[in-house]
Order: structure tokens, then C-alpha cells, then sequence
């Protein structure tokens, strides 16, 4: 075992210089003694200090090792997530179109069919598309909510979709009047506005925030009641507000990434469950459909669109993406008054040859399909077609426009 490093020094000082020489003076002695003494401490401060260092350097190396391997847990968590995420997505648009599926063959085996009058030939399909949307939003929900990922306005709004479905499903049997279904499609709003699943200070470019606090939930129900029954007058062809619905979803995650209000917590979680459910539904619906929406996937789909509205804060963009059913909306209430659509005579006639024509008929209210086919017949695929890449146009004429009046 090696002597101290003090004592190492006294033998090393004892031999450099000799007693004769430490008695000659005080200052020697003391010079003698003071000088192994700073070496010693010199030494020890060296060894000591190369001590701290490798300690440091081993603990950098573990606290390295540390944050490489919470670096690597952290890349399996994220990796973890986005393969939930991808597998939730999955599972949404496959049980979606599979509920579809199974709900039109069994409403056509228990008779709850129709005949779609836009086909020559009494083509008979399914009636009423609401409950396999209501089915697959209730069970979308599940699986999003297995993640953690459902919020409280995500619930709410999607439970709010449902009621409205449901409502409409009633309607599809009873066929109720148009001012009944004012009051009773209002209803779903209350939900959101009781619990103040709302933000009072809707944006308007080139002014900013206004503030509503009072007039804000009332302008909610209003919403609500207006784009469930505006959904619900513009369900004329195969797939027509099905399309519209996803055009207007996909241009408002758009707008999430222009200059605007931030959306509330919850509102990415609301678009992707809504939109991958009716991506689901899209082949039974799409031209040549399977099955029809009925009153109750209309009623349902247009509360989706005031949900995503309202959550995403971006009324002022919505208004703009959605001209085409506010129009449609506007003239039918303008030449047919406040009627059902069902007691109302139809717009267009289809003729021998499968040709969609104007109805001249001075009962028969003007309709933005109408309009369409008033310079030229057009056959229902040809119609759909139309009527989606104008839907495109609006919306991408509707966030170019948003996007100048923000920037400025």
C-alpha cells in the first residue's frame, strides 16, 4: 500500500535538504517546512481535482446515456402513437363502409327501401343512410376514445351529431312539418351551449374579434338548426352533400394552417372522426348510390358541418364555403315558402332517356340544381360531377379570399 502523498513529500523533503542545513536559520527552517508543505497541498488539490473530473466525466457519460435512452423511449412512445393514430384511422373508415354495407343489405331485406327517382328504370335502393353514419360515429368514438384521444368537445359535438341523426330517423317515418323541425333540430345545440363548449369572439377579417358574449349562443342554436335543414333541402343527388361535406371538412384543416383564431382543444380530433366515418360511407352514397341519406344522415351531416364551425372558430370562412347550400337554401325558401321538403313540388323531371330537365311548372321552386340544368339537360352522374368541381372552386376561391383579407 503506497504512503499519503503529505508523507511521500516529507521523505522527498528530507532528502533534498538535510538537518545541517534546516538549522542555519528560522527563514530556512521555515522555508524548509512551508515548501513540501504548499507541494503536498498542490499535489492533493491536482489529484483531487482529476478526481472531480473523471466524476464528472463518467456522470456526463451516464447522463448522456440517460438522455439517449429517454431520447429512444421517447421515439417509441411517438412511434407508439402513430401507429395507434394509423390504426384508429383504419379501423374508423373500414368499420364505417362495413356498417354501410350490412345496413343496406339488411334495410333491403326488411323492406325499408326507396326508389331513386333520378334513374330511369325504378332503380330501388336503400332508404335511410343516418343509421349506418349513426352507428359508426357511436362506435368511432369508442375507438378514439380507447386513445385518450376525445375530448370533452369532441364527445359533446359528435353526441350532438347523433341526437340530431336520430331526430331525423324519427322524421324519416313520420314525416313531420317544417316548423316542428325548426324547433326540434335546434335541440342538439344545447348541449354545447350549456356546457360553454363555445367561444363567444368569432373572427372577421379586415375587423378582427368581435366580442358576443350574450348573442354567441344563440347564434350556436341558430347555426344548428339552419345548416341541419339547409343539408337537408341540398340532398337532392347521389353523394351531393356527402362530397360538399368532405370539400368543406378538408378546406377548413386547410384554413388551421392560414392566419386566424387558433381552433378549440379538440377540434383535429372532431375532423378526423367526422371525416373518416363519411369516407367510409362515400361508396354507398357516391353516384350510382346504394343507398339514399334519408332525413336523418342529411340532418346528421349538416350538424357535423356547424359542429366543425363552431370548433374550428372560423364562422366567417364557413359562410364563405358553404355559398352554395346558403343560396339553394335562400331560393327555395324565396319561390316555395316554408315548406317540407317532401310537400314541395320537384325542381327537375327526368325524362325517357335519363335526362335531368327543369321543372316549368310555376308550383315547382327554383333550386340550385335546377339552375344547372335550365340552359342544358344533363344526366345525374354529369350533374354530380358538376356540382362537386363547383363546390371545389367556391372553397378554394373561399380560402384564397380568407387568406388576402388575413394577410392584410
Amino acid at each position: 500500500m503506497k504512503a499519503p502523498v503529505f508523507c511521500r513529500f516529507s521523505s522527498f523533503r528530507k532528502t533534498l535538504f538535510p538537518e545541517s542545513l534546516e538549522k542555519n536559520s528560522e527563514l530556512t527552517r521555515g522555508v524548509l517546512w512551508i515548501a513540501p508543505s504548499i507541494a503536498s497541498l498542490a499535489l492533493l488539490i491536482k489529484s483531487q481535482m482529476l478526481s472531480v473530473m473523471l466524476r464528472v466525466r463518467h456522470q456526463y457519460i451516464a447522463t448522456c446515456g440517460i438522455l439517449k435512452l429517454r431520447w429512444n423511449m421517447f421515439n417509441l412512445m411517438v412511434m407508439a402513437v402513430d401507429l395507434a393514430i394509423l390504426m384508429a384511422t383504419t379501423i374508423t373508415v373500414i368499420a364505417s363502409y362495413s356498417i354501410s354495407y350490412l345496413v343496406s343489405k339488411i334495410e333491403k331485406k326488411f323492406g325499408l327501401v326507396a326508389v331513386d327517382i333520378h334513374k330511369p328504370g325504378k332503380v330501388v335502393v336503400a332508404r335511410t343512410g343516418g343509421i349506418a353514419l349513426i352507428l359508426s360515429l357511436s362506435l368511432a368514438l369508442a375507438v378514439w376514445g380507447t386513445l385518450g384521444r376525445v375530448n370533452s368537445v369532441a364527445l359533446i359535438y359528435v353526441l350532438s351529431a347523433i341526437i340530431a341523426g336520430l331526430m331525423g330517423l324519427f322524421d324519416d317515418f313520420k314525416h313531420l312539418n317544417v316548423r316542428t323541425k325548426l324547433i326540434l333540430f335546434s335541440l342538439p345545440a344545447l348541449l354545447p351551449v350549456v356546457l360553454g363548449l363555445y367561444v363567444p369572439h368569432p373572427f372577421i377579417p379586415l375587423i378582427g374579434h368581435l366580442r358576443l358574449t350574450i348573442v354567441y349562443p344563440i347564434l350556436v342554436i341558430v347555426a344548428f338548426d339552419v345548416l341541419a335543414n339547409a343539408f337537408n333541402m341540398s340532398d337532392t343527388h347521389n353523394g351531393v352533400i356527402v362530397s360538399a361535406f368532405l370539400i368543406f371538412s378538408i378546406s377548413l384543416y386547410i384554413s388551421t394552417f392560414l392566419p386566424g383564431p387558433r381552433p378549440m382543444e379538440g377540434f383535429e380530433i372532431l375532423l378526423a372522426i367526422a371525416t373518416l366515418v363519411v369516407v367510409g360511407y362515400l361508396p354507398l352514397n357516391a353516384y350510382p348510390a346504394k343507398m339514399l341519406n334519408g332525413n336523418s344522415g342529411s340532418h346528421l351531416i349538416g350538424t357535423l358541418v356547424a359542429a366543425l364551425t363552431i370548433a374550428s372558430r372560423r364562422e366567417f370562412l364557413a359562410i364563405m364555403l358553404l355559398i352554395p347550400q346558403i343560396l339553394n337554401g335562400y331560393l327555395v325558401l324565396l319561390t316555395a315558402g316554408l315548406r317540407s321538403k317532401e310537400s314541395i313540388e320537384r325542381p327537375t323531371k327526368l325524362s325517357r332517356d335519363g335526362i335531368i330537365l327543369p321543372n316549368c311548372s310555376p308550383n315547382a321552386p327554383i333550386t340550385f340544381v335546377k339552375l344547372m340544368v335550365i340552359d342544358r339537360g344533363l344526366r345525374e352522374k354529369e350533374l354530380v360531377i358538376r356540382y362537386i368541381m363547383l363546390q371545389v372552386i367556391a372553397s378554394t376561391t373561399s380560402l384564397l379570399l380568407y387568406f388576402v383579407m388575413t394577410s392584410l
